[in-house]
């Protein structure tokens, strides 16, 4: 009879035990999440976006926005005449930065990691258009302009990259840094095959050290493992797409490929990469929620091109992103799903403003707008 109390006493300890454990690693995310819920509640609903779009003209949205977060990072922007897209750019990723740095700063330390990981997704899109520039023999001055800030990498960094005179130097300001391998590797092929094998080695190196870093730590995996497998899914078909468009041979489309995929299988993956067109690659996936969506706006994508797949693909990660910040909201779900909403945001607000300069109308500007889907339980 003893025997059993002390089973019976040792189970309830442990169970309890096993409680106390849990609850305290949901704890350390209860302020991060609290947060964040606050900065969302800040972000332009698809209402605000439309009437940006309906605004008479730029001035105006600039004056809109200066009762927002961006009133800061705009106050020196020129409102009339010729807008500098650049400088607009560049002060709604300043505005981003501090958000992401606080970001850093609150996250739980055994995820802050892969969070820095996430956010290097800037200094990625520096490293591709310096590689760009120098391609193109771009002037270092006018690089500099292309550049965005970061919030992993100094801007004195950035700078000395975009100084190098070739890939050569370049090879040599990364040494000791971890692109070197990347650069250094893909300029084999960059002599035979050009452009491309560079940017996709920079593309593939991201996604690939980021999903390993997802891997390393078993704390919040499951739920890291859908959201980036997710994004990696999808930065697979705007690949196959675009290069199945312009005519890539499929030995040279698979090769860009980002593995491991998520949703999709190596025979989806292979299987869309030698289908004979944009029509057959999305056929291969139709069963799966990517095929699905894509088939509802195959007419849009034959007739208008590849920007009705981006724009819809890109709204299924942010429902897939929000759903499980819903669900999962003392996790990592709610930080990565509000990168991601916040990046969507200066995406619409760039797209309107340049659009509204470029004086095209109202009811164009919408349908370009990527709206974030309400989530039903």
């Amino acid at each position: 009879m003893i025997e059993v109390l002390v089973v019976i006493f040792g189970m309830i300890g442990f169970f309890f035990a096993l409680v106390i454990f849990h609850a305290r690693r949901s704890m350390a995310y209860i302020y991060c999440s609290a947060t964040i819920s606050a900065w969302e509640a800040r972000l332009f609903p698809e209402a605000r976006l439309r009437e940006l779009a309906d605004a008479p003209g730029v001035v105006n949205i600039f004056a809109a926005l200066d009762d927002t977060d961006y009133r800061q990072q705009l106050a020196g922007i020129q409102r009339e005449g010729e807008v500098d897209m650049i400088e607009v750019e560049n002060a709604f990723r300043d505005n981003s930065n501090s958000r992401y740095l606080e970001i850093l700063k609150m996250v739980p330390k055994e995820r802050k990691e892969t969070i820095r990981r996430v956010l290097q997704r800037a200094e990625v899109w520096d490293l591709k258009a310096i590689v760009t520039a120098i391609h193109n023999k771009t002037p270092k001055e006018e690089r500099l302009k292309e550049l965005m800030p970061s919030p992993t990498m100094p801007r004195e960094r950035l700078e000395m990259l975009a100084s190098a005179e070739n890939f050569e130097q370049l090879l040599e300001f990364l040494k000791e840094s971890e692109y070197f391998s990347v650069l250094s590797e893909a300029l084999g092929e960059y002599e035979e095959r050009g452009l491309i094998p560079l940017l996709s080695a920079f593309d593939r190196y991201y996604y690939t050290s980021l999903w390993r870093e997802v891997l390393r730590v078993k704390a919040q995996r499951s739920i890291l493992k859908s959201l980036v497998g997710c994004e990696i899914d999808i930065v697979n078909l705007k690949l196959i797409l675009r290069l199945k468009r312009e005519g890539v041979n499929p030995e040279e489309i698979d090769r860009y490929l980002i593995r491991p995929s998520h949703m999709l299988t190596e025979g989806m993956l292979r299987a869309m990469a030698v289908a004979e067109d944009i029509r057959s690659a999305v056929d291969v996936v139709s069963r799966t929620p990517y095929g699905k969506i894509l088939l509802e706006v195959l007419p849009q994508i034959e007739a208008q091109g590849l920007s009705a797949a981006d724009r819809v693909l890109d709204e299924m990660q942010l429902k897939v992103f929000r759903w499980l910040a819903l669900t999962k909201l003392f996790s990592i779900a709610p930080v990565l799903s509000y990168i991601r909403l916040k990046e969507n945001e200066m995406k619409n607000l760039r797209a309107i403003i340049r659009l509204k300069v470029d004086k095209v109308e109202p009811q164009k500007i919408k349908e370009t707008i990527v709206k974030v889907q309400k989530i039903e339980f």
